[in-house]
């Protein structure tokens, strides 16, 4: 009989195959876990890419609708309801006409409709019958207040056009006595599409009811209905996109590259909004499947084998303060920020059509307080003040907690906005009262913002912090203000004061800047005498610029001294340029802004430049301000300065300040100009001006002539202030009713015809 012989092996081997099989085993196992966790990922990664461009795009579709809406209030603006009530077509027709350049720049053009006679009665002063015209039809108002006409091509225009139309209605029988609307080329939508741009590749498109195309990448397709080349995508054209109005479909764009086509229909217009995503991008995200399972399995095996190292460390380390630390603030006790995140986060999780309200706090003057009292009463400020937010937060069952040094954070579930506001207003009394009767007196400010299910379009928690931070910081020193709620407004000023700074440097470089003259006029003569060199900027984008929309951000940051350099030279050329092709000229008069608080540094300057032309002094002279950042010395040292050079000198917005009469006696100045707003407040509703403010601008007439002084009136634009300025002796005005600011051509021109 034989008898196998069980073949022996070595302890060393042994071990070697149990360790060998027990990690193919936890390999295989690591492969199957990883396997169902990348597929369960990739379904959600797949879903989640799919709802954030559904939900981005409704954010789009809102903004196109705020867009539109924008244009429906400008077309309301030139509404006057006594007169579309009770006018006839003449007297709107006038209207119209009189008003039209109050209206939005897009417009193309704006026109009233008689529903009884269809006939259009234009802004161009034309009057048509449009009658048949596919945009007019009364059903359009029985549910709505206005109405956004599909694509329209007119036989009067050579470009397509939609239509912003609303009703109006007669005084005594209600009903409908005609339209008021505006065209618009449909190239106006592109500026709001060329935003839209939800990954590299991403097409938009916009439909109106019936499918035409109002906005596309290849022009041809505009005004016609899209219809897929593959068969299998043929029955998936844009109107019965624009039938459905909501949803997500597999097709191709008019390249025959296979596409995801998101739709959304555009709040009270119904149109279409459509973005298409190229499949390559889900593709990418599969293809990259296996790669990700490599790499969880190599980490899976290095992490099994880190973690049995170091088995005992991280025992120690959960069981050390260490993780208290990381979730309780050690001075205040409440939540860190990343827990208060955390928790806030999971709250939503929970309730996600909850609202909710996030305040962002801190104390005002904080690094003062420090500086002045130390650190340790800092903290103990700090600490008390968490205690009273951490009150008021729990009382309307919310969480708080600490972010960087005096900031905290509330998260609060609401109702409504409204009733929230009331309560935190409630509060609010209670804070303050506490923070003053505080041992050191102190004040904090609040920025305040909203979470809404309906336009979350997946805030985070985050984002909510930074935006009630930003709604914090627009209160800056204003002590009467201790709240201000985050909204679009406040976001767009931030954009528009950003784009302004970063473009003034190229801006100077690039000569957008430019000067115009507005002449001043001898009220004796009638003559021009003299001019005012304002600057105006003329951008790229929005076209000219008037100053008081970017002059105060340089007079904040600056820039407002090299501008005003600028300015001088272009004078000085200008004067030079006259003088030496024997033309006229008249003293021209050049601002000094606030900023200059350096007599010394400026003459310089000023003098560098000045002498670097063939001009004589007294054709130049400087305009100072009442209201200067420098005091009378100073302003009298540079007035002085300017008087041993041969310049004249002005007080531009004389009386606006708080010291006039004492500005008078201090500085030397030899011309005065009256701020605008005397007259304006001077005039009553007939355009006259009483007899108690003729006498006290004469009064300040009569003292300018006592101490020597010429006097200019600003803003004169009637007969009336003229004759009355001329009656009281006032030297020269200058202001609309003689001229408004001129480029350098006309005002050379002006000159020749009026010295």
């Amino acid at each position: 009989m034989l008898f196998r012989v069980k073949k022996v092996i070595s302890p060393r081997k042994a071990k070697f195959v149990s360790t060998f099989a027990v990690g193919t085993i936890t390999m295989v196992l690591i492969w199957f876990c990883a396997s169902i966790v990348m597929d369960s990922v990739l379904k959600r990664v797949e879903k989640r890419y799919k709802e954030n461009c559904s939900h981005i795009l409704e954010g789009y579709s809102n903004a196109i609708y705020f867009y539109l809406e924008n244009y429906h209030t400008s077309l309301s603006s030139i509404y006057h309801s006594e007169l579309f009530a009770t006018g006839n077509n003449d007297e709107i027709h006038e209207w119209l006409i009189e008003n039209v350049p109050f209206v939005h720049k897009d417009f193309c053009t704006v026109f009233y409709v008689d529903m009884d006679t269809n006939i259009g009665y234009f802004s161009q002063k034309s009057v048509l019958d449009l009658t048949g015209r596919p945009y007019i039809n009364a059903s359009f108002f029985e549910k709505s207040n206005y109405y956004v006409s599909d694509i329209y091509y007119s036989e009067y225009s050579d470009y397509p056009v939609f239509i912003i139309e609303e009703p109006y209605f007669d005084k005594t029988t209600h009903k409908l006595k005609g339209i008021l609307c505006a065209a618009l080329k449909l190239d106006v939508l592109e500026v709001i599409t060329n935003d839209i741009r939800i990954g590299e590749e991403s097409t938009a498109y916009i439909m109106d009811r019936d499918g035409h195309l109002l906005i596309h990448p290849d022009l041809s397709y505009i005004g016609k209905i899209f219809v897929p080349k593959a068969e299998k995508y043929r029955g998936i054209t844009s109107d019965v996109t624009a039938k459905e109005g909501n949803g997500v479909v597999e097709t191709e764009n008019h390249l025959g590259e296979p596409i995801d086509l998101f739709y959304v229909r555009i709040q009270n217009c119904d149109w279409v909004l459509g973005v298409g995503f190229p499949k390559k991008y889900l593709k990418t995200i599969y293809s990259q499947q296996n790669k990700a399972r490599l790499m969880i399995i190599s980490i899976s095996v290095a992490a099994l084998i880190l973690l049995l190292i170091l088995e005992m460390s991280i025992s120690d380390y959960f069981y050390s303060n260490q993780l208290i630390d990381a979730v309780y603030d050690p001075l205040t006790k409440l939540w860190t920020r990343e827990r208060f995140v955390a928790q806030a986060e999971k709250i939503i999780r929970h309730s996600p059509r909850g609202k909710f309200m996030l305040i962002e706090s801190d104390i005002r003057g904080l690094k003062v307080i420090n500086q002045n009292y130390g650190m340790e009463d800092a903290d103990k400020m700090i600490f008390f003040f968490s205690g009273v937010l951490n009150k008021v937060t729990k009382e309307q069952h919310g969480i708080i907690g600490r972010g960087y040094a005096d900031q905290f954070m509330s998260f609060i579930r609401i109702s409504d906005v409204r009733t929230a506001m009331t309560v935190f207003r409630r509060a609010l009394d209670i804070v303050m009262d506490e923070c003053k009767n505080y041992e050191i007196p102190f004040f904090p400010k609040f920025g305040i913002t909203f979470y809404r299910p309906e336009n979350a379009r997946e805030i985070q928690v985050k984002q909510l912090i930074s935006q009630a931070a930003f709604a914090k910081t627009s209160i800056k020193d204003d002590m009467l203000k201790n709240f201000a709620i985050y909204n679009s407004r406040l976001l767009n000023q931030a954009n528009e004061i950003r784009s302004l700074e970063l473009n003034m440097e190229t801006a100077l470089e690039n000569n957008e800047f430019f000067v115009v003259y507005q002449p001043k006029i001898s009220l004796e003569s009638d003559k021009i005498v003299g001019a005012e060199a304002l600057v105006r900027w003329k951008t790229a984008d929005r076209g000219i610029l008037a100053p008081d929309s970017f002059i105060p951000l340089f007079e904040q940051n600056g820039f407002i001294i090299k501008l005003d350099f600028y300015v001088y030279e272009k004078v000085f050329q200008f004067l030079d340029r006259q003088l030496k092709a024997g033309e006229k000229v008249v003293p021209i008069s050049v601002n000094m802004s606030r900023n200059h608080n350096k007599p010394e540094k400026f003459m310089h300057d000023f003098m560098e430049i000045f002498r670097k032309y063939d001009i004589p002094p007294h054709l130049v002279q400087v305009e100072i301000l009442e209201r200067s950042i420098m005091d009378s010395s100073t302003l009298c040292e540079t007035t002085n300065r300017l008087h041993r050079e041969g310049f004249t000198v002005a007080m531009d917005d004389f009386g606006s300040g708080e010291s006039s009469l004492t500005m008078l006696t201090k500085v030397p100045v030899d011309v005065l100009k009256f701020d605008r707003q005397f007259l304006l407040s001077s005039m009553n509703e007939e355009g006259g001006i009483s007899k108690r403010d003729a006498e006290f601008i004469q009064g300040l007439i009569d003292l300018s002539k006592h101490l020597e002084k010429e006097t200019v009136f600003e803003g004169v634009e009637t007969k009336l202030q003229r004759d009355f300025l001329r009656s009281i002796s006032c030297d020269q005005v200058q202001g609309y009713f003689y001229s408004k600011p001129l480029t350098e051509q006309d005002f050379v021109t002006f000159l020749e015809e009026h010295l």
